[in-house]
């Protein structure tokens, strides 16, 4: 026993000092920690007036690959498949983006699209996508 006092006796030491210090200061901060934690992680339903109010300002999300890979003299492609939005709430608003710009799926190269959604609450999101024709 005075072996493993005498080789692990300090780290032992400062074990119980740092535990002792962490104890102090949770035990000082108890009700602060109430205060400092945000209202959204005691919220349980995401459906609730606050949380409509507080998201509210929330841009839409474009939900879509930077770059998607189309076969060369493919008929049928319809870029419109790759691309979702979602307004604030979560619901699917895919319908009212709108894409700028023309891809030639019989000529090889790289085409830039813009798409652009706006929510109801006047708060548009853009996003690029480039579609490499290959």
């Amino acid at each position: 026993m005075d072996s493993f006092l005498g080789e692990h006796g300090e780290v032992l030491i400062y074990g119980v000092i740092g535990l002792t210090v962490i104890l102090l200061i949770s035990f000082i901060c108890e009700n602060k920690w109430k205060e400092m934690t945000p209202d959204y992680k005691t919220k349980i339903s995401k459906n609730s007036e606050s949380f409509r109010k507080q998201n509210k300002d929330r841009y839409p999300i474009i939900e879509v690959d930077e770059i998607i890979y189309v076969e060369y003299q493919t008929k049928n492609f319809n870029f419109r498949d790759f691309i979702k939005a979602k307004d604030y709430l979560g619901r699917d608003i895919s319908d009212e983006v709108k894409v700028y710009g023309k891809i030639d799926a019989f000529r090889r190269g790289i085409y830039q699209l813009r798409c652009v959604v706006m929510s109801e609450n006047q708060l548009a999101s853009t996003k690029y996508i480039n579609v490499i024709v290959e």
